[in-house]
């Protein structure tokens, strides 16, 4: 076990090490706290206080979960069950059990330029002007919307105007279409997650 402590200061080796369940590791830039989330798996896996299959290490971008998974295999050999984005995660999460809320288990991410192209799809059936329902403006009071966790109906309760009456329905449409495609957009990884 020593080879996985070798290179952590005293500090980083009691939270490596600590057993007494849920741990809170408070540290500044370039302190070395993915040394010691790295540490601490390979050192649970090692110790057999987990198995790889039961550890799930996240992180925030594909470049660090990708560096993560290659230090903790070059410490122990192994790496855990799932190392990844809790983005990816989540649609990985979303695709075996997203039928029990109502997500089948094919469907698709929309990113930003998805989203537009369908706002204005959906303006476009609704003979609505891009000038006067700009898309990226429509598509900034409907993620504000799911970001209230507002649905199309709740929505049209608060809706004040007919400026948002009709985004109401430009929101009404967009989600049908989203649907007929059996897409989710960024907004509805983060409410369903």
């Amino acid at each position: 076990m020593t080879s996985i402590l070798d290179n952590l200061n005293p500090f980083q080796q009691e939270a490596v090490t600590y057993a007494g369940g849920p741990l809170l590791v408070l540290a500044g830039a370039g302190s070395g706290k993915t040394k010691v989330l790295v540490s601490k798996v390979a050192y649970l896996i090692k110790s057999k206080t987990a198995n790889p299959e039961s550890v799930c290490l996240l992180t925030f971008t594909n470049k660090a979960a990708a560096e993560m998974k290659e230090r903790v295999a070059s410490l122990i050999g192994s790496i855990p069950a799932f190392s990844g984005t809790f983005h990816s995660f989540c649609a990985k999460l979303l695709r075996l059990e997203g039928k029990e809320i109502g997500i089948p288990p094919s469907f698709v991410i929309y990113d930003e330029t998805d989203q537009l192209d369908a706002i204005k799809e959906t303006l476009s059936e609704l003979n609505l002007s891009t000038s006067i329902y700009k898309p990226r403006v429509v598509a900034s009071v409907i993620s504000a919307a799911k970001n209230e966790a507002l649905t199309p109906i709740q929505f049209a309760g608060v809706a004040k105007g007919d400026w948002q009456e009709k985004v109401f329905t430009i929101y009404r449409e967009y989600e049908k279409l989203l649907k007929e495609n059996g897409a989710l957009d960024f907004d509805d990884l983060l409410i369903k997650a």
